[in-house]
């Protein structure tokens, strides 16, 4: 890689750490394919076997929610690998590229290319279950991810936070990414919702029950739900972009910490 006068970004020396990044992670990559592939295979097929070859479209839409983001969260979690381990980070760190290329190429593999694929994987391997294992008379609904506007938006943004919560993780964590990760976010939603009750207790008095941030307050009164206490729809509105700008920060988070690691 030649040294470019830009030391931010250079397009030229980012393409050159792109294709360095695909032709050492092919193979593993290649090999996770394969893995989820299988298991999709699996399930799809035992779940497909046992409605006698027929997979509602419900039951499609729950299996592609939950392995993406499974998939996506384990695999965002091991994206910065390479800088928690002594000889691999000391390899990494003395690339001639910026931090924001290094950022910008884990970025692009653990969002939008690992969706790509996943997608792709997953549609193939759902094709294969319907028609394949189809009863006589009977036509295979595949299912349209895109068919429900609400549903789509609700499931992008969990996905978007929750690969930002994991990116952190792979970059502040050495070893362990997706456990770590896993543990810290438990632990602080666990805090926010203690410290959230307490607050509302001393504020608003009586009985409650218990939710988390951000949701409408329920008061109790002998055990029974008396009413609720929420804000007025024009003000939820602007909560909605609260996961997104939660986003938005930690990956900036991500990248600054990976600007801190030195050899």
């Amino acid at each position: 890689m030649n040294p470019s006068s830009n030391q931010t970004f250079s397009f030229p020396r980012f393409a050159r750490l792109f294709s360095r990044h695909t032709t050492e992670h092919l193979p593993g990559y290649g090999m996770s394919v394969g893995v989820l592939a299988g298991f999709l295979l699996l399930l799809l097929g035992l779940a497909a076997y046992s409605g006698n070859g027929v997979l509602s479209m419900k039951g499609q839409a729950e299996f592609f929610v939950f392995f993406l983001l499974i998939s996506a969260i384990i695999f965002t979690s091991t994206i910065f690998s390479q800088f928690g381990e002594k000889r691999q980070a000391t390899v990494a760190l003395l690339l001639p590229a910026s931090h924001l290329e290094k950022y910008l190429v884990g970025w692009l593999y653990s969002m939008p290319i690992f969706l790509l694929v996943f997608t792709s994987v997953f549609y193939a391997v759902d094709a294969l279950v319907l028609y394949g294992g189809a009863p006589a008379g009977h036509t295979p609904e595949l299912l349209n991810v895109f068919g429900n506007a609400d549903a789509v938006k609700a499931m992008a943004g969990l996905l978007v936070l929750l690969h930002a919560v994991w990116l952190c993780g792979a970059i502040y964590f050495e070893k362990t990414h997706f456990i770590k990760t896993g543990f810290a976010l438990f632990t602080l939603l666990l805090g926010l919702s203690l410290v959230n009750y307490q607050a509302l207790k001393v504020l608003v008095g009586g009985e409650l029950r218990p939710a988390p941030p951000f949701t409408t307050l329920t008061l109790m009164e002998g055990g029974t739900h008396v009413y609720n206490l929420g804000l007025p729809m024009s003000s939820m509105q602007w909560l909605s972009y609260l996961p997104l700008g939660l986003t938005l920060l930690l990956w900036v988070a991500a990248y600054f910490r990976l600007t801190e690691k030195q050899l």
